[in-house]
This record gives structure tokens, C-alpha cells and sequence, in this order.
């Protein structure tokens, strides 16, 4: 007998399948940590700007691209001026351009999946298990984990733990902040456990997958473009 796993059409408002996605994941945070720079860090930013625009708040998308731009601004200023803060915050602001662009993409991916689609495509595609449950506990963690976070936050403003308190007692600050949020994450995992073995998550039969699964256009597109970052990466690692 197998183990059914009820599925349905996600929220997103770009219908893929999660396995072109992932790849295109794959492909982006390749290129941001990755060696590559100049215009293809650029192209990428771009793209993951513009999947944040078509798929969740345009809020999102302007906080990004804010960052993103001050960040680059900030990057480049070493090359015109030479000095020592100059050229330390230049690479400060290097590398949070790149983990901007790479949290945004992993945002993007986590926000617009739904977990039984990513299951049913890792199934699908026969991964190993060992794979499939941790993406899918992963997957149900962090949404929880920021609600606690953002909990903790309110509660602590309520008490008056805030503004100016913040940056003159940093480490209690901290403190207050971190070990309710871990004990709650602990709990929280602990349930997430629960209802996945419920569920029949850790089953060693195959699941049948009702996911409606098919390569679309979109999905088309999304291949194109990671094979197209591959290849634009490999180039410039060859032309230097």
C-alpha cells in the first residue's frame, strides 16, 4: 500500500515546477558566492529583482533593490578612492551585495513552494530521502521560526526592551532575544517531528504524487536561464 500525500496548486503567482526553480537556485547562488563579478553579478541581481517583483509584495522587490544598489555604490567606491575606510567598507559592501542577492533568490524559492509540490518534485525526480525530509523540514521550520522571532520582539517592546535599551545593553538585549526563540524553535521542532512521521514523511514506501507536475514554458525559461549564468560564469572564469 502506499502513502498518500494531498497536494495543491501553490500560491505563487509563477506556476513552476520546484525542480527548474531549484536549479535556477543552484545556478544563482554559483554566480553570487561564486568568483564571478562585474556585469554578471549585475545580470543576476537583476533577474532575482525581477522574480521578487513578478512573484511576491512589490515591497520586497524595493527593499532589495535598495540595498542591492547602495550596496554596489558602496562597493565600487575603493576604485575611485583610496583610503583605508574607504577600501574596508568597500568590501563589507561587497559581500553583503552578494548574501542579498543569494538570501533574496532563497527567499524567493522558499516563498513561492509549497512544500508538498517540492516533495512530490524531489520524489518525482528520485532523490534520496535523506535529501527530500530535511528540505521539507527545513521548509516548515523557518516560517515558524521568524513568527516566534517576531513574538519575542513584540513581547519584549511591551516590556519596554526597546529603542535606546537595544544598543546600550546589547548582550542582555541579545539575550532576552535569543533564548526564547530557541526554546521556542525547540518545541517547534519537536511538533514539526511529530506531524511529519503522522503524515508518513519518514515512510519507506513511495508516495503517490497528486502534484500536477509538467514541464511548462515557464519552467523552459527558467533552464534557459541557469544554463545561460553556467555558461556566462564559466566564460569570464576562462577570459581572465
Amino acid at each position: 500500500m502506499t502513502t498518500n500525500i494531498l497536494l495543491t496548486s501553490t500560491d505563487s503567482r509563477i506556476v513552476a515546477d520546484p525542480r527548474s526553480k531549484f536549479v535556477l537556485l543552484l545556478a544563482v547562488n554559483a554566480i553570487a558566492m561564486g568568483n564571478s563579478n562585474g556585469w554578471l553579478i549585475a545580470a543576476t541581481s537583476v533577474l532575482v529583482g525581477c522574480l521578487l517583483v513578478a512573484d511576491l509584495r512589490p515591497g520586497t522587490a524595493l527593499s532589495y533593490t535598495a540595498l542591492v544598489a547602495a550596496s554596489a555604490v558602496i562597493a565600487e567606491l575603493p576604485h575611485h578612492f583610496v583610503n583605508g575606510l574607504v577600501v574596508a567598507l568597500g568590501v563589507i559592501f561587497h559581500w553583503i551585495l552578494r548574501f542579498t542577492v543569494s538570501l533574496a533568490m532563497g527567499g524567493w524559492f522558499i516563498l513561492s513552494t509549497r512544500v508538498g509540490d517540492l516533495v512530490a518534485a524531489m520524489t518525482a525526480a528520485r532523490l534520496p530521502r535523506t535529501l527530500i525530509i530535511p528540505l521539507a523540514v527545513l521548509f516548515r521550520f523557518l516560517p515558524m521560526a521568524i513568527d516566534e522571532a517576531r513574538g519575542v520582539i513584540e513581547a519584549m517592546a511591551l516590556r519596554g526592551y526597546r529603542g535606546s535599551y537595544l544598543w546600550r545593553h546589547p548582550i542582555t538585549a541579545m539575550e532576552k532575544l535569543v533564548v526564547p526563540v530557541l526554546t521556542a524553535s525547540a518545541r517547534t521542532a519537536d511538533e514539526l517531528s511529530a506531524a511529519a512521521l503522522i503524515r508518513g514523511l519518514g515512510s519507506t514506501r513511495r508516495p503517490t504524487i497528486v502534484a500536477d507536475l509538467h514541464f511548462r514554458w515557464i519552467d523552459a525559461v527558467f533552464l534557459t536561464l541557469a544554463l545561460g549564468l553556467a555558461g556566462a560564469a564559466m566564460a569570464q572564469a576562462v577570459m581572465r
